[in-house]
């Protein structure tokens, strides 16, 4: 995640899944510290749905990298 560098944009680049989960992680995070969780239930439901989904995308890139690396040793065995 990296801070916006154009001029007259706002917030943060998203470039990957972790980049999702860092944000939703800190405005969850600003909820709680404001103790306002009750107001908020449905915003925070949603980020930590937005969180979950990017671990996902995470966890399924990292199975599929492997599983290419696997067949590419098993394709070089035949």
């Amino acid at each position: 995640m990296s801070k916006n560098k154009k001029p007259g944009t706002r917030g943060v680049s998203i470039k990957s899944p972790a980049d999702v989960r860092r944000i939703a992680r800190r405005v969850i995070s600003d909820i709680f510290q404001e103790n306002s969780q009750i107001e908020n239930a449905g915003k925070v439901n949603q980020l930590l749905m937005t969180w979950l989904k990017g671990w996902e995308l995470e966890k399924v890139s990292d199975l599929e990298e492997r599983i290419m690396k696997l067949e590419g040793e098993k394709g070089g065995r035949e």
